[in-house]
C-alpha cells in the first residue's frame, strides 16, 4: 500500500488530470459551438470528464497532505 501511496503522491498524476482537464473542457466549448459530437461523445459528456479530471487532481492534492501530515505525526516523539 506504501508503494502505490507513493506512486500516486507523485506531482506529475496533479499536472496530468489538471492538463487532461483542461483539454477536455477546450474540447467540450468547440463541440458546443460547433454543434457537433466527437466519436458519438455529446458536448456534456466533454464538460462530465473534465470535471472527473478536475476531481482527480483534486484527490492527488488531497493525498498529498494527508501523507504530509501522517509523516510528521511519526516523526514527534510521544
Amino acid at each position: 500500500m506504501k508503494e502505490l501511496t507513493k506512486l500516486a503522491v507523485d506531482p506529475f498524476f496533479m499536472w496530468y488530470f489538471g492538463v487532461m482537464g483542461d483539454v477536455l473542457l477546450i474540447v467540450g466549448i468547440v463541440t458546443t459551438v460547433m454543434g457537433t459530437t466527437i466519436a458519438g461523445f455529446t458536448p456534456v459528456l466533454w464538460f462530465l470528464l473534465a470535471i472527473c479530471s478536475y476531481l482527480g487532481m483534486i484527490w492527488v492534492v488531497a493525498l498529498r497532505i494527508l501523507t504530509r501530515l501522517e509523516t510528521k505525526a511519526e516523526e514527534q516523539p510521544q
